[in-house]
């Protein structure tokens, strides 16, 4: 075998010599087009490496990749969570405080190999390139949770190789900044999951009304599932395409043995359950939300309301609230029952009389209601109802948030407005002098006080 070798590497170089000497010049241009050709592929990979390298950005941005946006959260008078004010609906939670449950599913469906690699792993990037091949589509995506995390962070969404080199090369800096455990969390707290919930604790609030350390495998499994696609796999937009994932997740953990067959069974066999408890009360008490909201970016700055996570303690109580705008819509409806039958018994007068029968006119009323704490003038309750396009505001508030509570991780708008009894006057004189007669009646008009 090496003999045959060895004569026929003497015959390829007999040739190569009868061929420089029969033709010269063709050698010599073949040989410089070879280096040429050469020296330009070197050059433009290393052109293109450097290209890559441009706009990533450096080891000291990278270090600040755990500041994220966080949402604002209001607490009512008994510390209970009444609003959220955000940009991105997120609460950061640490490693610790998630459910294991989830971090088996998200490394089961996402990164098997998680602790087994160093950013990339060729293995899944050359499984998921065959099975694309066998497809014929882009069936299986070989990004690992590191990768998945750098272009979160630093990369948009666009499908180029351009971007999925430059998603290699931030995902092996990120490896040797941050611990696996560091990565894993940071990813867990960054990740989208639809419907506007950032991270695994607002998504476990806003889809099953529990902690993120709280999740059971069935729900866990339906979170991780909801990484590849939220807007198609949200449980809020399609239940059956929702529990059809997370089969699929419930699969992949009994295969990678994080699951047994008992739980896989049971957790298969489990019916979801949906409850937002991030965002369930958000329908009472917008007028106070919105002017906590207006003082707090008055005081502290948009960027820092809806992206620093503030902790606020306000004054309103929400038992108080909700009874407020029953109280004021019954009490509108109770009169538009009356003067819709009055207007009925006036008509028939009129037509009886053979008179002409005059169109009433067809204005709403509207009410508005501010409940005071008359011990310390801390606002309780606020609230309002207009049916029509004009808003009516009898009062400002004295007091929205009580100072009494405030402390370096809360923001409390410490300005107060007394209503004297000057203004309580400028109020009365107000109604009086808007009284007038309309159709044979006497009709109230309340115009909006300037502040």
């Amino acid at each position: 075998m090496d003999l045959n070798l060895r004569a026929r590497l003497d015959e390829l170089s007999l040739k190569g010599r009868e061929l420089r000497q029969r033709h010269p010049r063709i050698v010599l241009v073949t040989a410089v087009a070879a280096l040429v050709v050469t020296t330009a592929s070197v050059g433009g990979a290393v052109w293109y490496v450097h290209g890559l390298r441009d706009g990533l950005p450096d080891v000291n941005a990278m270090r600040h990749m755990s500041e994220m946006d966080q949402s604002t959260t209001v607490l009512d008078d008994m510390d209970q969570l009444a609003f959220s004010i955000f940009k991105e609906q997120r609460i950061e939670v640490p490693l610790s405080d998630i459910s294991p449950n989830l971090t088996n599913a998200i490394r089961a469906i996402e990164d098997q190999r998680f602790y087994d690699h160093h950013g990339f792993d060729l293995i899944r990037m050359a499984s998921a390139a065959m099975s694309n091949v066998r497809h014929y589509r882009r069936a299986q995506g070989g990004s690992t949770i590191t990768q998945q995390l750098a272009r979160q962070s630093f990369l948009t969404p666009n499908k180029s190789f351009r971007r999925k080199f430059q998603e290699l090369i931030l995902a092996a800096r990120i490896e040797r900044l941050y611990s696996k455990p560091r990565i894993l969390e940071l990813y867990l707290n960054k990740v989208y999951f639809g419907d506007g919930l950032y991270g695994v604790e607002a998504a476990s609030r806003g889809f099953f009304g529990k902690h993120a350390s709280a999740l059971s495998v069935p729900e866990a499994a339906m979170l991780a599932g909801l990484v590849k696609s939220p807007s198609r796999y949200a449980p809020t937009i399609s239940l059956e395409r929702a529990v059809g994932r997370r089969n699929v997740v419930l699969q992949a953990m009994l295969d990678a043995g994080a699951i047994d067959k008992a739980t896989w069974k049971s957790a298969r066999a489990a019916k979801p359950v949906l409850h937002d408890s991030l965002r369930s009360e958000e329908p009472h008490g917008q007028y106070f939300k919105e002017q906590l909201r207006q003082e707090l970016v008055t005081r502290f700055g948009w960027q820092r309301v809806y992206q620093g996570g503030l902790r606020v303690f306000s004054t309103i109580d929400m038992p108080m609230q909700i009874a407020a705008e029953l109280a004021i819509a019954d009490q509108i409806a109770s009169i538009e029952t009356r003067r819709a039958a009055w207007q009925v018994r006036r008509a028939s007068a009129r037509k009886a009389a053979g008179k002409h029968v005059v169109d009433e006119p067809a204005d709403a009323l509207q009410a508005a209601l501010i409940a005071l704490d008359p011990a310390s003038g801390n606002v309780r309750a606020m609230s309002a109802v207009a049916i029509s396009t004009t808003v009516i505001s009898i009062a400002r508030c004295r007091r929205i948030a009580s100072p009494a509570r405030h402390s370096s991780h809360s923001s409390t708008p410490r300005r107060s407005r007394r209503v004297t009894r000057r203004r309580r006057s400028s109020i009365a004189s107000t109604i009086r002098s808007r009284r007038r007669r309309v159709g044979g009646r006497r009709k109230t008009s309340i115009r909006p006080l300037r502040p």
